[in-house]
């Protein structure tokens, strides 16, 4: 037991640097000759091959066949390909999400409540570590607000995933209320309004759902607004990083956005049937080369699957997300009492939801799908001794 344990310890571990990283082949995790990305990669398959055998099966249910029905409609996309030819994007894409998001996606809907407390206690980690690179970039560059390769959306979207681990994971103490302070300064620091705007509309579904519990969660965000005051007295926050950036009237990315959308609708109705993985960008230029497009995803992840996967993949996608949601939100009620985690994967999924319609991609997206496959697991996830 105790060995399992340990082994548990590093798959997870491995998979939380997988979700960090993103990519088989990172070439921005090369030191001193040696690409580290490509041992991490090397590992998380080493490690997860004895628990795909130890699974004699994996069984689609009800609640899970939207999920492996999605799964497999990616895994065999490849087939359009062979009628709307590839790119080395598109071969990135897939490469990616076969190895990692696959993987992780399958050994996670099999995950215990421990399991999966022990994975967002590592994310944590993690997170507090980009935290702590962002404060000390933050006063000394003029640039946009990035650590490690990532850009600012990237960065202000785990910040804000922490600030959602904190509040629904550990205790409302003073540590843990100026800790998620600090990761919500940080994210306005970034200047991207699509993660900032994600976590407002989340703030709202939650205080729609907890209406008759109001006046408690006015007391939390006073005592949250209180401490912010104190620790950050004299702070002019518009001058911290970019966050400027998200008061001024610049129209562009939301002008972006709504062309994106619209080159993709016009895509989905010329190829119902979608033009395979990482074509979106070719084939937008090809249908309105007057107006070319120099980005290589429409910035939003229902919009690509239904473009580069065709309407069966995106019409299976949106039902996945709206059984997911559903199913965990039935479990978030009913097990309110029982210190679940429910709670926590119901707002990360529509936090995530929301982001990946503004600024979301199919392998940007990997943590939705992994804590859509977490929030599907037959078993309640309940911190029980049965559980275990």
């Amino acid at each position: 037991m105790l060995l399992k344990d340990i082994y548990s310890w590093i798959f997870i571990l491995i998979a939380s640097a997988m979700i960090a990283v993103g990519r088989v082949y990172d070439e921005r995790l090369e030191i001193g000759g040696v690409n580290f990305s490509i041992i991490l990669s090397s590992l998380f398959i080493i490690f997860s091959i004895p628990l795909f055998s130890s699974v004699k099966s994996f069984k689609i249910n009800s609640s899970k066949r939207y999920l492996f029905g999605f799964l497999a409609l990616i895994f065999f996309s490849p087939i359009l390909w062979g009628f709307y030819g590839l790119t080395e994007y598109g071969i990135e894409k897939y490469v990616n999400f076969v190895v990692i998001i696959i993987p992780l996606v399958l050994i996670s809907s099999i995950f215990k409540h421990q399991d999966v407390k022990r994975l967002f206690e590592i994310l944590l980690y993690f997170i507090l570590f980009l935290a702590i690179l962002g404060i000390i970039k933050v006063g000394s560059s003029v640039e946009r607000l990035s650590v490690l390769g990532g850009g600012p959306i990237v960065f202000a979207r785990w910040m804000i995933i922490g600030v959602l681990i904190v509040f629904f994971l550990k205790k409302r103490n003073v540590k843990n209320i100026m800790l998620v302070g600090v990761f919500l300064l940080l994210s306005i620091a970034a200047g991207s309004r699509g993660p900032v705007l994600s976590l407002f509309l989340t703030i709202a579904i939650f205080s729609l759902i907890n209406f008759q519990k109001l006046f408690f969660k006015l007391i939390i965000i006073g005592v949250i607004a209180g401490s912010l005051f104190i620790a950050f007295d004299g702070l002019d926050v518009k001058n911290l990083g970019k966050a400027d950036r998200l008061t001024t009237k610049d129209s562009r990315s939301k002008n972006a956005r709504l062309i994106f959308a619209a080159r993709s609708l016009e895509l989905c109705s010329m190829y119902p049937a979608g033009v395979g993985l990482g074509n979106w960008q070719e084939y937008c230029n090809k249908t309105t080369p007057h107006h070319l497009l120099k980005h290589q995803y429409p910035h939003n992840l229902i919009l690509e699957v239904f473009a580069e996967i065709g309407l069966l993949g995106g019409i299976v996608l949106l039902l996945l997300i709206v059984k997911s949601i559903y199913f965990t939100f039935v479990r978030m009620l009913k097990y309110s009492k029982e210190n679940s985690i429910y709670e926590l994967l119901f707002y990360l999924q529509v936090f995530l939801l929301i982001n990946s319609v503004f600024s979301g991609s199919l392998n940007d997206s990997r943590l939705l799908f992994i804590v859509i496959a977490i929030s599907l697991i037959a078993e309640p996830l309940l911190p029980r001794k049965l559980d275990a």
